[in-house]
């Protein structure tokens, strides 16, 4: 067994390489992000216009997220339980989204985009 070489003195930071993180692992980090906040709920799908399925709030946020550089833009659809003080709960999201993201991926999140597409009575989590 050999062993491998270590080069004595390592290249600048900056000349090592980088990571570059996709935009669809953000949307996945943010949208488990969202299911950690209580009262928030997924959205059914919609095909042009069209809902398809039943409203549930089952499932998890529809997240869009697009990453240039080291800064990171979200948009978030999701449903809340009714009587849920939504703007409070949105609030609560946002932070949530954003302490999470960079803290999974090192990138800043410049601004999360909220729409509640639906409030759903007797929904508990």
């Amino acid at each position: 067994m050999t062993a491998l070489a270590v080069p004595a003195t390592l290249p600048a930071a900056g000349q090592r390489g980088r990571t570059t993180i996709a935009d669809r692992v953000v949307a996945r980090v943010a949208a488990r992000a969202v299911t950690e906040v209580e009262l928030t709920g997924g959205v059914t799908r919609q095909l042009m216009g069209i809902t398809i399925g039943r409203r549930t709030g089952a499932g998890s946020a529809h997240v869009d997220a697009r990453v240039d550089g080291h800064l990171a833009m979200i948009e978030v659809r999701l449903s809340l339980a009714y009587p849920a003080p939504v703007r409070a709960v949105t609030r609560e999201v946002r932070s949530h989204v954003i302490e999470r993201v960079t803290t999974l991926t090192g990138l800043e999140v410049r601004h999360v985009d909220i729409e509640v597409a639906d409030l759903l009575r007797g929904r508990k989590r």
